[in-house]
């Protein structure tokens, strides 16, 4: 199963019986419109399951047979049933019974399974939108709340659990990714978690790191937050990390895990993989921000360490493993990159010339290649046009910023201390010193690239992403 190590839509003892029942099921009795509405929706769920797979199988195969030990899948070939096939089936079922579909699980279940489909695709805003539906059907049936409805079995209660967090988890992965408020707030949410076994301990740290999210997005990223003093926000950002950590502390140190057990499991059953999401976090959340738009310097150094780990660790990721792509991965290493080089640009003055500053000069032109290397390797797998403009965009922007420092430290006449600090050029011919006042970019033009815009917005975060200025609180380019 492709989804249930992260997202619990489907139980496995569920699907197993799913699977049994669409393999054996007669044709449907046309005189009963109602049963037949809820066999179409069971066969959507399948035939979507089926369309995950096929995505991700290919991946699978290869993996496989780059595993040591994995002789016997040499031979194994990829079936000639497309993921588009099993996604037009399930749709095809869906469209059948369309005048019989009330808010259920099963159909909050459909959505959710088209909305992860969708996140193999460039653009992101109907995920946006199936997600969002999904979210508020499961509210109107009251699945935020323990339900008090007499004659439900405990596993139908689970089973309305699971969706819930599941539709949860997406929606905050969503909000959290494309800068929207998301459809419901904690406060309003009283929907038990299951109790974290074996089964359940990956989506429970999914569904938690995904509440730290939701805080994220609602104590920083909130437009009124700017009424808020500089203690303040510094001290809501403070406590958010805390919390951050804490997570981070109850991860299993999990290793390589057995050569047999399933990809989707290997691919987040490693510490590696919850690190990625600590980082990733972490960046965002030390970033000028509405509630912080001019971060202390400690805030600083740890978005910019933050989001260089975290490239090294999809660059990591990308050369040892056949990761399915999607945008939101895409999105990840691009803001992370982003991130470093207006920091380059903008943030040298109040970074730590005793650590931060040093290690920027130092790892910005590995952190950007590694970030460049991660684009590209993409683009190949993805085969998308529009990675490959993202990623020449991506270049001169790296380029350009490459340039710029250059030429100020090189320049003569410079002061002749950094700090207290020297500089470990490693070069024969004599290191330029220099002061924190010559590390000012506020003023230096982004270049333009070909593109169009009041402010090198990227065109790619509409085609790609669904991004728009206008409907994110992400503020891609702050004003320095």
């Amino acid at each position: 199963m492709w989804i249930e190590p992260l997202y619990p839509v489907l139980d496995p003892e569920a699907l197993d019986i799913l699977v049994g029942s669409c393999l054996t099921s007669q044709s449907a009795d046309t005189t009963h419109p109602v049963p037949i509405a809820e066999q179409n929706m069971e066969r959507a769920i399948f035939y979507l399951v089926m369309a995950l797979g096929a995505i991700n199988v290919g991946s699978f195969i290869k993996q496989l047979q780059v595993q040591p030990q994995q002789g016997s899948f040499q031979d194994l070939s990829v079936s000639k049933r497309s993921a588009a096939d099993f996604y037009r089936n399930a749709i095809k079922c869906v469209d059948v019974s369309a005048q019989h579909l009330v808010p259920s699980v099963p159909f909050i279940q459909i959505l959710l399974l088209i909305s992860i489909y969708s996140s193999y695709e460039p653009v992101a805003s109907s995920q946006w939108q199936l997600t969002g539906m999904a979210m508020r059907m499961a509210i109107e049936i009251g699945m935020h709340n323990p339900s008090r409805a007499s004659g439900l079995s405990e596993s139908a209660k689970d089973q309305r659990n699971r969706v819930f967090w599941s539709a949860y988890a997406i929606e905050i992965s969503l909000a959290y990714n494309l800068g929207r408020p998301p459809s419901i707030g904690e406060e309003h949410i009283t929907a038990e978690k299951s109790n974290v076994s074996s089964t359940t301990l990956f989506s429970s740290l999914h569904i938690r790191h995904r509440q730290i999210q939701s805080r994220v997005v609602s104590q920083v990223y909130c437009i009124n937050n700017k009424a808020r003093s500089m203690r303040e926000a510094q001290n809501t950002i403070a406590r958010l990390q805390e919390e951050l950590d804490e997570w981070k502390s109850t991860i299993p140190q999990l290793s390589q895990p057995e050569g047999d057990a399933p990809y989707p499991y290997r691919h987040v059953s490693t510490f590696s993989f919850w690190v990625r999401l600590y980082h990733g976090t972490s960046f965002v959340l030390h970033r000028s921000s509405p509630l912080c738009p001019s971060p202390s310097r400690e805030s600083l150094g740890k978005c910019l360490q933050s989001a260089g780990a975290y490239i090294e660790d999809i660059l990591e990721l990308l050369r040892e493993s056949n990761v399915p792509l999607s945008w939101m991965l895409v999105q990840g290493v691009l803001f992370a990159g982003l991130r470093i080089l207006i920091m380059a640009r903008t943030g040298f003055k109040q970074l730590d010339p005793h650590v931060d500053l040093l290690s920027l000069l130092v790892d910005l032109p590995a952190w950007t290649r590694k970030c460049s290397v991660c684009l590209a390797i993409m683009n190949e797998r993805w085969c998308e046009d529009l990675l490959s403009r993202l990623h020449s965009q991506f270049e001169i922007l790296v380029n350009d910023t490459l340039r710029l420092i250059y030429s100020t430290v090189t320049s003569p006449g410079e002061i002749d201390t950094l700090g207290d600090v020297s500089v470990p050029w490693q070069s024969a011919m004599t290191a330029p010193t220099l002061a924190l006042d010559d590390f000012s970019f506020q003023d230096a033009p982004i270049p333009d690239g070909g593109l169009t815009g009041a402010c090198y917005d990227f065109e790619l975060m509409r085609d790609i992403m669904g991004f728009d200025p206008t409907q994110t609180f992400w503020d891609t380019f702050p004003p320095g």
